[in-house]
Order: C-alpha cells, then structure tokens, then sequence
C-alpha cells in the first residue's frame, strides 16, 4: 500500500505531535522503540523471503474476518458478498502467522463489521511482531472490547465516521454518530489510541478535509485518520457521491496539509498508494484475504485464483494470476490517483479469464475453482 519511507515518515511526524497525550498508554503505538522493532524486524523478514521465493511479500496484509454486519451503509464494497461468511479463529490465526512469518507486519483487519467475530481480539493479540488496524463502525464497541484492546497493545482500532453525526447517520442510519461518539468517549477515558476512516464522497469532501473536522477529531482523542475515496463498486452506485476531477485535485492538496500538520496523521487512499508510480495490489505492497479465504489482489477488486484452504500464501503470491497483475499495472499511468484495478477492470477480467481466476462475489453455498465451500 503506502510506500514505506513515507509511511513511516508519517509515523514519525505523528508521533512526535502525539506522544505528550498518548502518556500512561501502552498501546505498540505509544512505543516509538517497540513500534520501530516491529517494522525492521519485519522488513527484515520480508526482504529474506523474497530473496527465497523469488515472489514479492507485502508489507500490508487486508483481512476481511466476516461478512457479518449489523448496518448496511450506502456504498459498503462487501455487498456483493454473502453476509453469512465468516474466517474460523483457527483459519485467521494460522493465516496471520504465516503471513507474519514472510514479513508482512502490517495487518488491516476489516469486514462486515469485525466485531461480530467472538474471539478476534484475543487471537491478534497473540502476535507481538505486527501491528493490526481493526477497522469498526463503533457501533457494538463495549468497555469488554476496550479493556481487551488495551491489553493486547497491538491493536489500533479505527472508527468509522463520515464527518459529523449528521453525515455519519446519512450513510450508516439513524443514530450511528452518537454510537460513534460514545465508542470514541470509552477509547479515549482508557487511554487506548485509536484512529478514524472516512469514505470520501462528493458531498461531505469539503466538510472533512477542513481544520476544523481535524480539531473535532482529534479532541476526540483519533491520532490516526485514513480518507478514503467512495469506489462506486456497486450496480445501484450514487452518482451524487462520486468524486469529480477537481474533488480529487481538492482533496490532494487539502489532505497533503492534513499530513504535514499530523493532527491527526492522516493518509489519502488511494493516491498515497501511487506515490511510487506503482500499483501495490496482488502482493507487491498488498493483498486481501475476504471472508471466505479467497485471496483477492485488494479489496476493490473480486477476482481470486487461490483460497487459504488449499494453498500456502507463497505460492499464492507466485500464481500466474497475480503475476500477471503485477506485471501489467505495474507502471500502468495513473494521473487520476485512481484504483487502476477497478478503473480497467476489463483487464483484469481477461487476465482472470486467461489464469483460471474467478469472480469471489455471491460465493455462499457455490463451488468455485479454488473453494470447495464458502466458509473457512
């Protein structure tokens, strides 16, 4: 995904600003040293791999643990997936293990809503050589999840929120924002960093790139933020949310203030991504392991040729599928700081066609090449 100096350029900056009100905490965090551990021990890692395997290892690793959710947002990507999917404890952990043993130490946990997952925390928490983003909506977060969080110290809950209550209950329903607010209030009393996505559209852009949102934020007690442009992945998608030429011109320039000013640290999804002029996906800087164990180039894009179930990750990584992909966007042009999988998606899906890949979406109860059943 991001391209690592960057990355950790960011962390830097965000946690020079951020430590003197993270004290007392003991998220990985609010650990410069810890923290700075995980990443060389991992790069470490990942750079011996790739030398053994030949194939690149990702830094980043997606994980949607289950299709379960208790909303149903305006633009949510998982909707063309079954909502009864669900990754086994035994299945994630094994996965994260061998993924951490490659060098990916970068773990975004996502969904459906990951909270809906009994056991989750307490399995992330058993690896101390990685960092976990577990992206929630806030709304089932209770003081049981909180103190768990705080124990594990690995876990950077990320909350989502669309800008105010106002906006937030517009794309997620009646009463979310104050659900928010209230996950954000228990966070912040225990002292347990947290951060916040937002899905940028045309109609709350202006509204959450401005300091003010910022401030709100981060008195709020986020130290974290990821803007993420709306991918209109769906048939029934809103025209009125989708962003112009000049909303990503807009949201460019005022995010790269956002970044400098590192209050909250915040990252543009997805044009951070293309900083190098590469595409990250297919395991170059990234891949996505959905809820059925099917192992997607990213999470905008519904292809797989492979399932957790039936290969290991290094072979998945040298499939002629993913291969392919990374030789042919590599360098694809990018001027619109645009997802190029979902922007040429004919491509891919000829690329598919030719490497024996298969559309994940509405795979509950369906056999496809590389799944024997949905659930893992």
């Amino acid at each position: 995904m991001i391209p690592i100096a960057r990355f950790v350029m960011n962390i830097g900056r965000a946690l020079r600003v951020a430590l003197p009100v993270m004290l007392g905490s003991s998220s990985l965090v609010s650990n410069p040293l810890r923290l700075a551990r995980v990443v060389l021990g991992g790069e470490r890692r990942r750079r011996a791999s790739e030398k053994r395997l030949g194939v690149p290892v990702p830094r980043f690793c997606i994980i949607s643990v289950t299709w379960k959710c208790n909303l149903v947002c305006v633009g949510c990507y998982t909707k063309n997936y079954s909502r009864d999917s669900e990754l086994s404890l035994e299945s994630l952990e094994r996965v994260i293990r061998e993924a951490n043993r490659l060098g990916s130490f970068f773990f975004i946990i996502v969904g459906g809503e990951p909270l809906m997952a009994p056991g989750l925390i307490e399995v992330l928490g058993k690896f101390n050589q990685a960092l976990f983003f577990m992206f929630t909506n806030g709304t089932l977060v209770h003081q049981a999840h909180v103190d768990a969080i705080k124990v594990a110290r690995n876990i950077l809950p990320i909350i989502s929120l669309e800008g105010d209550g106002a906006h937030t209950d517009h794309r997620r329903g009646g009463g979310v924002g104050e659900k928010v607010a209230k996950a954000m209030g228990r966070f912040r009393k225990a002292r347990v960093p947290f951060g916040f996505s937002t899905m940028v559209t045309h109609r709350n852009l202006r509204y959450v790139t401005t300091r003010e949102w910022f401030d709100g934020v981060w008195n709020a007690g986020a130290r974290f933020g990821f803007l993420i442009d709306y991918v209109p992945v769906l048939r029934d998608a809103d025209p009125d949310m989708m962003l112009t030429d000049e909303d990503r011109r807009f949201k460019s320039q005022a995010v790269e203030k956002r970044f400098y000013e590192a209050r909250p640290m915040a990252l543009n999804i997805p044009p951070d991504e293309y900083t190098t002029g590469e595409c990250q996906a297919a395991g170059k800087g990234m891949m996505h392991i959905n809820a059925d164990g099917n192992v997607e180039p990213c999470p905008f894009c519904h292809y797989a040729a492979d399932n957790i179930r039936d290969k290991r990750l290094p072979d998945i990584l040298a499939s002629p599928f993913f291969a392919r992909l990374r030789s042919q966007f590599g360098r694809l042009p990018n001027p619109r700081g645009e997802c190029l999988l979902f922007t040429h998606i004919e491509k891919v899906r000829t690329i598919a066609a030719q490497t024996r890949a298969f559309s994940t979406e509405r795979l509950s109860g369906k056999r496809s090449p590389g799944t024997q059943q949905a659930a893992v």
